[in-house]
């Protein structure tokens, strides 16, 4: 059971990971470069910019978001277990 949620933590916090430098990363190339240091800086700057240009900005917000909650969800489970 550990392994499992070991595994399942991991792709969450590699899913916000992506998320999160895609975001930033996107920031950059639209040519805001204080949005984009923000973001690499103060971590919830990238869902703020995120949700300000969801249009383009879909499938990062959704993979940081889904990866945030998964997290949750995982430590909930293993703290149940323990």
């Amino acid at each position: 059971m550990e392994i499992l949620l070991n595994i399942l933590a991991m792709t969450a916090a590699i899913a916000c990971i992506i998320g999160w430098l895609w975001i930033a990363v996107m920031a950059f190339s639209e040519g805001e470069i204080l949005w984009g240091i923000g973001c690499l800086i103060i971590s919830p700057l990238c869902l703020v910019y995120g949700i300000m240009n969801y249009q383009e900005l879909k499938i990062p917000v959704l993979m940081l978001g889904i990866g945030f909650a998964a997290r949750i969800g995982v430590a909930a489970v293993a703290f149940a277990v323990t």
